[in-house]
């Protein structure tokens, strides 16, 4: 029966592996499948499920995701890395300082979070030195997985292996146990990543679609208080400094190129929705957007329907309309000829709206006017507030954990503080949770303890026949193939049997987190390949050299 039961579960193993190398059904739905097979069969019982869905890889995850989002959302790292960009002009010094800054970080926040943070940065560098995002992107990616190692809390794989080690110990590992090699695996990559963004392609993304064109840069308009740091500058100074154009400033001026910016003034300035991070964060700017911004109000994006009742209007009417408490932040630049105030411009069909306001008011806004949702994107507002918040709640579950506190508490605490300080919106904390992950996370789970169970890890554990190189490499594929999650669960309970199990646990939270060959290998690959236009080719060709560098330092550190 046993012979069966493993001969099932190899078949259901492979197939998982080929439906997710494929990439043509979604890796929740596969370890969905993969559960219902086993259960069909009565190799995993219910219990099981149940137990391994609601089990502490799966809860922290939950928690770690939450509190992540909750600082990327404060725009404190986005103003942060803006800030250092601006202080430092040599191109190389600089990705060394941010590389170091984003590896740093993604020790304790999502490597997801992180890139979408970076992002808005890469446009930043690439418009200061006049290259294409394309340079930068797949770096700052690379890099915030790369960091994400050396902590037990920082990747999925680590929560799993963390799991594992309690489980099979009757201990947790310590917060920073793969501290040693991650850190230097940081530090030596740091050097690749650099050579990587000087041998990039500089590529200029095609649009492919109209609406991509027409919301490509938003007019929006700010007032400078009497407290602004950009008063005393130029037009021509404010825009090299935060890559900001100024399309207009009230009261005019002959010459105003060269005028100098007072208090009071208007400026009607057009930028990228990726600028809305860094026009929020300068001092005393007051923007459209009401300090309720700090109530975790959400910016989104609209088209408006050639049928749509606002066309015609002028944004004025819009602003001061009764019963929406929401404040259109922008409309898109495209094809906008500016004769006066923000709020004299007529709306047109096909214009697209940046609004700010609780998801709820919008959509009834939406409803009420004939409007069309745009898929989201990561559009932050720098709220200092919710920023230190946050740090200091994620810098004290850090603390907490660092001591042997159970990170599920430790974390909890963090997540705690953030409701009660209202640096958290409890009422959209669960958007903050990437659902089809914790499923995946849970049901490979279920399928490593099935492998488990049934004696075929033994027979894995024969092919890696001791090696630290080997279990190394073999945990890389899977990796690169199947996810950095399933890679952890097959691969850990090898490491278990190895004469030096924490040794050979750490060689899998690194060779877990190598995922950079394949753009599917995670999901930061996924979130930088559009907007960098990468092909597979990039990812084998570049992935392999951070890979290698990781290989050698923990290699190092298993035979040493």
């Amino acid at each position: 029966m046993l012979a069966a039961d493993l001969t099932i579960v190899l078949i259901v193993f492979v197939i998982s592996i080929v439906l997710l190398i494929s990439n043509r059904v979604r890796y929740d739905i596969i370890g969905i499948g993969s559960v219902f097979v086993l259960m069909v069969f009565g190799i995993t019982k219910f219990s099981t499920v149940t137990a391994e869905i609601g089990s502490l890889p799966v809860l922290l995850l939950g928690i770690v995701m939450i509190v992540s989002k909750t600082v990327s959302d404060s725009g404190i790292i986005d103003k942060f890395a803006e800030v250092i960009s601006k202080k430092i002009k040599n191109e190389y010094v600089l990705l060394f300082a941010l590389f170091l800054m984003v590896g740093i970080f993604s020790g304790f926040l999502s490597d997801v979070a992180l890139t979408l943070m970076m992002v808005p940065l890469s446009y930043y560098i690439s418009d200061k030195l006049k290259k294409s995002p394309s340079k930068y992107l797949m770096p700052f990616a690379y890099m915030a997985v790369l960091g994400g190692r050396y902590t037990v809390a920082s990747t999925s794989s680590n929560v799993v292996l963390y799991d594992l080690w309690y489980s099979k110990t009757g201990h947790f590992l310590n917060f920073f146990q793969f501290a040693d090699p991650g850190i230097y695996i940081v530090l030596a990559a740091i050097p690749a990543a650099i050579f990587i963004s000087f041998i990039l392609p500089n590529r200029t993304k095609k649009i492919t679609s109209v609406d991509e064109f027409k919301t490509g840069e938003y007019l929006t308009e700010v007032q400078v208080q009497k407290d602004s740091e950009v008063i005393g500058k130029s037009i021509n100074d404010f825009e090299k400094d935060y890559g900001i154009r100024v399309v207009a400033i009230y009261p005019g001026r002959i010459s105003w190129r060269q005028r100098t910016i007072f208090g009071g003034d208007i400026l009607l300035v057009r930028l990228k929705p990726e600028s809305l991070t860094t026009l929020s964060g300068i001092k005393g700017l007051k923007m459209t957007i009401p300090n309720a911004a700090s109530e975790n109000l959400s910016i989104r994006e609209v088209f408006v329907m050639p049928e749509s009742r606002l066309v015609g209007q002028q944004l004025s009417q819009i602003r001061e309309a009764a019963g929406y408490n929401i404040s259109v932040v922008g409309i898109s630049a495209y094809g906008k000829k500016i004769f006066g105030r923000f709020r004299t411009i007529s709306i047109e069909g096909g214009d697209v709206l940046m609004l700010s306001g609780s998801d709820e008011d919008i959509a009834a806004f939406i409803t009420d006017n004939s409007l069309g949702p745009l898929s989201e994107r990561e559009m932050r507002v720098f709220n200092p507030t919710k920023g230190i918040i946050s740090i200091v709640s994620l810098g004290f579950a850090v603390i907490l954990a660092s001591f042997g506190v159970n990170l599920i508490i430790a974390f909890g605490a963090a997540l705690l503080i953030m409701m009660i300080t209202r640096a958290l919106n409890f009422k959209s904390m669960y958007k903050s949770v990437q659902w089809p992950i914790l499923v995946f996370v849970g049901t490979y789970l279920i399928l490593g303890a099935a492998i488990i169970s049934t004696g075929l890890s033994g027979y894995i554990a024969g092919i890696i026949l001791g090696s630290p190189l080997i279990l190394f490499v073999v945990t890389a594929i899977l990796a690169n193939t199947i996810g950095n999650v399933g890679s952890a669960v097959i691969m850990g309970p090898v490491a278990m049997g190895f004469p030096d199990p924490l040794k050979a646990i750490v060689v899998v939270a690194m060779a877990a987190s190598c995922t950079f060959i394949t753009p599917f290998g995670n999901q930061s690959n996924l979130v930088v390949q559009a907007a960098g236009s990468y092909t597979a080719k990039d990812y084998a060709l570049f992935g392999s050299i951070i890979m290698v560098v990781a290989m050698v330092m923990t290699l190092i550190y298993a035979y040493l």
